[in-house]
């Protein structure tokens, strides 16, 4: 046999072997971990996409995603593998805890917009559908007593009937508004902001005036799309614009 053949065949057996192993989610998984341990997060970070890549979307693997791409300064991309994870174990103590102190670091976005713009936007946005409709549930419960309690005295509390039509007007106007939430809530996308600050401009276009600057780590609701720009939403100050894809991290 000639050499160069016995040493071209040794490097393939050589390369397979690595491959079957690096495909290996057991191995895969400790090999990230391992690198995660030395410090060595954005190996980390590559080695839990792959395992991702490999459909094993778990939430522990979102989870340490999360951890190495915070490590590794990345605090777009950790808020949005928290995302994810909290999506695949919802109400997990870990989980929201790195959430929430990973959305310590994230600033607020500078904005061209009046007081009055913002203040609408908190109120619309303050509550969420779920909270809404429980409220709701809670003032139709109190609605139904009282009913029950007017028609059994109501010549003693005459006045009783204006408390009714009151609550009536309330439980109304949360049905509405929880059922607007809830919709809103359920058919718009979010994403993470992972540039590290993304202008928003007034159209999809390098041409448009920036509106708002919006800063890593930020979550975005996704509006729409129109080429290389992505309409997004910022529901807690009520900004509207357009920012490049390479800045947004959908999920």
């Amino acid at each position: 046999m000639r050499p160069w053949l016995f040493f071209a065949g040794l490097t393939c057996l050589l390369l397979a072997a690595t491959a079957s192993a690096r495909e290996n989610p057991a191995d895969l998984l400790q090999q990230a971990r391992a690198a995660y341990d030395r410090g060595a997060y954005a190996e980390a970070s590559t080695d839990y996409r792959q395992l991702l890549a490999q459909g094993l979307n778990r939430a522990e693997v979102y989870y340490n995603l999360g951890n190495a791409e915070f490590k590794a300064g990345h605090l777009g991309r950790a808020i949005a593998a928290y995302r994810q994870a909290l999506k695949r174990a919802p109400g997990d103590e870990d989980v929201l805890f790195n959430l929430k102190y990973a959305r310590r670091f994230v600033q607020q976005p500078q904005d061209q917009t009046g007081q009055l713009t913002r203040l609408a936007g908190r109120l619309l946005t303050a509550f969420s559908g779920q909270a809404l409709a429980l409220t709701a549930l809670g003032a139709y419960v109190g609605l139904a007593v009282l009913v029950m309690f007017w028609l059994l005295a109501r010549d003693k509390f005459p006045g009783l009937r204006w408390l009714l039509a009151g609550i009536s007007i309330l439980f109304v106007v949360l049905a509405s508004w929880a059922s607007v939430r809830i919709v809103l809530e359920r058919i718009h996308r979010w994403g993470v902001v992972i540039a590290g600050q993304a202008e928003a401009r007034n159209g999809p276009s390098a041409e448009y005036q920036v509106g708002f600057i919006v800063p890593e780590g930020r979550e975005v609701r996704l509006l729409g799309r129109e080429g290389d720009w992505i309409a997004i939403g910022l529901p807690a100050e009520g900004y509207k614009g357009w920012v490049k894809s390479a800045d947004i991290l959908p999920e």
